[in-house]
């Protein structure tokens, strides 16, 4: 029987085979590896941008027929008067002139008629006044009552003598003047109607008509199935008025205000929208409005124009400003195939940007993928 053995040329062949297969098999793995690293490479950017605030003033038009750019809303204005009485607050003392009661007694053979008002006169020289005629008989007297020539404490002298200027000086010795009752002065307490009470009754009528005439056009815009989620209005007084003048004594007085409303109704949210897309026109191509300040949105109206149904709101806005996506810094052409740490150095170099952080897939990747497209850059 005859058997063949396989010869040492044959053994090396087969395990040249094998080495080629390995090393074949070995590079398919390997463009495999790459072309799933290439194909499924991703690089997720975080951008964090400094948050600045930027302003605006801007006039939006609101009309019951809305044009295009205007926001859809009712244009009304009413008018309103109004009346009130309100006590006077404020209580004065008034100083009285001093009065009393004296006896004039006579020497002369004759009477003497001494009219109202006529002067008498202390020894310091303190005026006084009787306060109705008098007749003084002969050799007899008198007694009138009489008050100080002007207001205040100093006439209230008590007991006094006094004498009669206005008569001539032989006729003046017959005649002797002395109190019956002291002379005493008092104050009396009145009412008196003051600058500051005119001016809170009128702030109390106006805040009283402004109320009155709002509920009045929220009725009308009610009623015309207006927007209302937003509301707008402006008063103005046309005229005020008292039945007494400040400084006058009163219990009372009656105050008088006319007042004028205008009121603008709106829908809020398309205002807000409408206000965002103005200030967003403004920015600079690197930058995006992140939000609004509703706190700081403050609204005017400028100017109503009923006849038209329209109005012209000014509308002063802050809004918060971030770095753009979109801008040309952030483009990811410029970080294709670098590492993490260069592309979180490049990143944190461009202005308004905070801070950055990078998470690649696969987990191993230490590069950023060489395919912009790959690459998600997200600002915060």
């Amino acid at each position: 029987m005859i058997t063949s053995t396989p010869t040492r040329e044959g053994g090396s062949a087969a395990r040249a085979y094998r080495v080629i297969a390995v090393v074949f098999f070995a590079l398919a793995a390997a463009i495999a590896v790459f072309s799933a690293v290439v194909v499924f490479a991703r690089a997720d950017i975080i951008v964090l941008s400094d948050q600045e605030e930027t302003e605006g003033d801007f006039i939006v038009d609101v009309a019951a027929q809305a044009a295009e750019d205007d926001i859809q809303g009712g244009v009304y204005e009413l008018s309103r008067t109004a009346s009130q009485t309100f006590p006077a607050t404020s209580i004065v003392s008034i100083d009285m002139r001093a009065e009393g009661r004296v006896r004039i007694a006579s020497s002369l053979s004759r009477s003497q008629t001494l009219v109202a008002t006529t002067r008498l006169m202390t020894p310091d020289g303190l005026l006084f006044r009787i306060k109705d005629t008098v007749l003084v008989p002969a050799f007899g007297s008198a007694s009138v009552d009489i008050y100080a020539d002007e207001p205040g404490p100093e006439g209230a002298i008590g007991d006094a003598t006094f004498t009669i200027p206005g008569l001539n000086p032989d006729t003046r010795q017959h005649f002797t003047v002395e109190t019956v009752e002291p002379l005493e002065s008092g104050q009396v307490e009145v009412r008196m109607v003051t600058a500051s009470d005119i001016v809170q009754a009128g702030e109390v009528l106006e805040e009283r008509l402004k109320s009155e005439l709002s509920e009045a056009m929220r009725e009308k815009a009610r009623e015309d199935g207006a927007p209302m989620s937003g509301e707008l209005f402006s008063f103005e007084s046309s005229r005020q008025e008292t039945d007494v003048m400040a400084g006058e004594e009163a219990e009372e007085f009656t105050m008088t205000v006319a007042m004028r409303g205008s009121g603008v109704f709106f829908d809020r949210d398309q205002l807000k929208v409408h206000v965002k897309q103005l200030l967003e026109e403004r920015l600079s191509y690197d930058r995006s409005l992140l939000h609004l300040n509703e706190e700081k949105l403050s609204l005017i109206i400028e100017k109503c124009d009923l006849l038209g149904r329209r109005a012209n709101v000014r509308v002063a806005v802050v809004g918060t400003v971030v770095l753009s996506g979109e801008a040309a810094g952030l483009d990811p052409e410029k970080i294709t195939g670098v590492t993490i740490d260069a592309a979180k150095e490049y990143l944190e170099s461009l202005d308004g940007v905070s801070s950055a952080s990078v998470k690649l897939k696969p987990f191993w990747a230490r590069r950023l993928p060489n395919v912009a497209g790959h690459i998600e850059v997200e600002v915060r």
